[in-house]
């Protein structure tokens, strides 16, 4: 009989929390079960639905099938034991705590930076769906009480805005007013001509 790891997540959309148990029948982390892109919908058991501001109001049902491009971030709430002798393929990464803003939520948390790679590079070069975050804080907008989760997938193309916690983000993209002027065809303003004549 093959063995299934289940892992009890939560799932944050715009409207929606949603909880419930995800099986999976090959141990992976949940960052890399999620940026498979094999399927649209994944299937939680033993779920509940609620609204995401009203939490008290859920609903259960035995299984529940859940659009994964719809959510915000994927927290864990219960993972399973790591098999003996599992090696998580990845390069060398340092930690960074980061803030990132979407529209529901602000969230202060460890990225895992490559270490030959600045940050900036990093993200845009991603093509993850979900970038894993640990020690998260996470702060509702709209009201509501805050939330720290061990581990989170937040949903890259949801995130508005970002910076490193008490560290500049080297080699991020400064604008050149010179650069800007020449590509528009406007000649630079030069300071000692004279304002009289306007």
């Amino acid at each position: 009989m093959s063995e299934t790891f289940t892992f009890t997540i939560e799932v944050f959309t715009d409207t929606l929390l949603i909880t419930g148990s995800y099986d999976l029948p090959l141990y992976r982390r949940l960052s890399d079960a999620l940026n498979n892109r094999l399927q649209r919908f994944v299937t939680l058991r033993d779920a509940s639905v609620a609204p995401i501001w009203k939490p008290q109001q859920s609903q259960r049902v035995p299984q529940l099938l859940v659009d994964i491009n719809s959510a915000l971030l994927v927290a864990v709430i219960e993972e399973p034991s790591t098999p003996p002798g599992f090696v998580a393929p990845s390069p060398p990464r340092d930690t960074q705590p980061m803030m990132f803003f979407t529209a529901a939520f602000a969230m202060r948390a460890d990225f895992h930076k490559r270490t030959d790679m600045e940050i900036v590079a990093m993200l845009g070069e991603m093509n993850d769906d979900f970038i894993p975050l640990s020690s998260v804080s996470i702060y509702p907008l709209h009201g509501g009480s805050s939330l720290t989760r061990g581990f989170v997938c937040l949903s890259r193309t949801c995130i508005q805005a970002l910076f490193a916690v008490a560290a500049p983000i080297t080699s991020a993209p400064v604008s050149d007013p010179e650069a800007l002027l020449a590509s528009s065809g406007v000649a630079p303003f030069d300071s000692s001509e004279s304002l009289a004549g306007l």
